[in-house]
């Protein structure tokens, strides 16, 4: 069994951005959520996608969510050992496997707000951020295009029924019958 953190012996690199995940967890998880280590900012990603499992010998990539995972291309159905230069599609981000430690354009990852525990877990708060004076004043000037585009609409309708009538007229006078 393997202690919760080691050093990293192995990285995903978001190719991208070119910034370097380390995988020195036994359970790496990879998603929209802040709790994910590697943190996949990408709506078409699930919350919790897929984490990579540290074993004694291999690094495991098990997909989680519905939402297709897929390693070079071929979508995963279940648990899948990850090889020096795998590619990893998690929605539309590309993750490369590797065992070399960042240089050159790859930087490493910098922690973000789910590596301090005391706000990791922690659920959105919805806060008011305007007074109702405020919101009215928006919801209002949201309403105007959608009451301009009403007369557009009716603009647009008389000026073809008055065409159709033209054409009619037109069509009366040279082919009489």
């Amino acid at each position: 069994m393997l202690p919760e953190s080691l050093p990293p012996a192995a990285y995903l690199v978001d190719v991208r951005w070119g910034l370097a995940y380390p995988l020195h967890r036994v359970v790496t998880g990879i998603g929209r959520d802040m709790a994910n280590p590697i943190l996949v900012r990408d709506l078409a990603a699930s919350r919790t996608h897929a984490e990579v499992r540290r074993t004694d010998n291999a690094y495991v990539l098990q997909p989680i969510a519905t939402a297709e995972t897929k390693v070079n291309g071929i979508a995963l159905t279940g648990p899948r050992p990850l090889a020096d230069g795998d590619v990893v599609e998690v929605a539309y981000t590309r993750l490369r496997f590797t065992h070399k430690p960042p240089t050159g354009d790859v930087l490493p990852a910098p922690a973000h707000a789910a590596m301090d525990p005391d706000l990791a877990g922690q659920k959105t708060q919805i806060r008011e951020i305007v007074s109702p004076e405020k919101l009215q004043e928006v919801r209002r000037r949201l309403m105007r295009p959608v009451e301009l585009h009403w007369w557009v609409l009716v603009a647009a309708a008389l000026a073809a029924a008055l065409a159709l009538a033209s054409l009619i007229l037109l069509a009366t006078r040279v082919w009489p019958g």
